[in-house]
């Protein structure tokens, strides 16, 4: 995939394993499921399944092989969405669930315990990536009910086209939009760590920053300016 600049396999897997270690430890989740799409298999974290039950959490481990092909051609974006695809088609753990959070699997978020208790469970959570990026919102961690995520976004994935600048970020923000799905920041902001696995941004935060930015959470400031006409208006120029 060529934007994807963490290639490493034993790299990528020893971040999964910290990321998934990190969930369980952090009593955020009753349920984790962590799911792949280069069928590399899940027998390598088969043992944080002991992990799991002494920290009182159902874990579930999938792995898959997506469409290398159509990936390479629409972009990483496609390849997330797969995975979204699959995980309600095929896990165990979602069935009966009404909720959801979605997290990158190489992240990490010090404070996710903190906003996963206060969420409320018919809201839609997503935060803009930073203050300067006020056009599209955050796929790296987001909340909504399933039903909602199944009837607008499940098949989404299939219009994301990197190469021409068309994100999986750009495509949700649009649904949003089109279907006047009201957006709640995350009751606090997330404390985000880890590194990106396209560009190879690092990311961490300043706590005292962080704790301004949990005011500004509460008030929605981190949503989205630009209206799905405006985005329109904008193509059509």
């Amino acid at each position: 995939m060529s934007q994807l600049v963490l290639r490493d396999d034993k790299e990528r897997l020893k971040q999964y394993e910290e990321g998934i270690q990190y969930l369980l430890a952090s009593q955020a989740f009753s349920k984790v499921v962590f799911c792949e799409n280069s069928n590399y298999g899940t027998e390598k974290l088969s043992y944080l399944a002991e992990y799991a039950e002494e920290s009182g959490v159902e874990l579930e481990l999938l792995s898959f092989q997506g469409n290398a092909d159509m990936a390479c051609i629409h972009g990483k974006g496609y390849g997330e969405g797969e995975i979204m695809e699959y995980v309600f088609s095929h896990s165990r753990l979602v069935k009966g669930e009404t909720y959801f959070v979605k997290m990158t699997g190489r992240l990490k978020v010090d404070n996710l315990k903190d906003i996963v208790d206060r969420m409320n469970q018919k809201r839609t959570y997503f935060n803009i990536p930073n203050r300067t990026i006020t056009n599209i919102y955050d796929t790296r961690i987001y909340g909504m009910p399933i039903e909602q995520f199944k009837k607008f976004f499940l098949n989404s994935y299939e219009q994301v086209m990197d190469h021409q600048g068309i994100f999986l970020e750009m495509v949700y923000t649009q649904i949003l939009q089109k279907h006047d799905i009201r957006v709640f920041n995350f009751p606090r902001y997330p404390r985000i760590v880890g590194m990106s696995g396209s560009g190879g941004t690092p990311y961490t935060y300043t706590e005292w920053k962080c704790k301004i930015r949990d005011v500004l959470s509460k008030l929605n400031f981190y949503k989205v300016r630009k209206t799905h006409k405006e985005q329109e208006n904008a193509e059509c120029q």
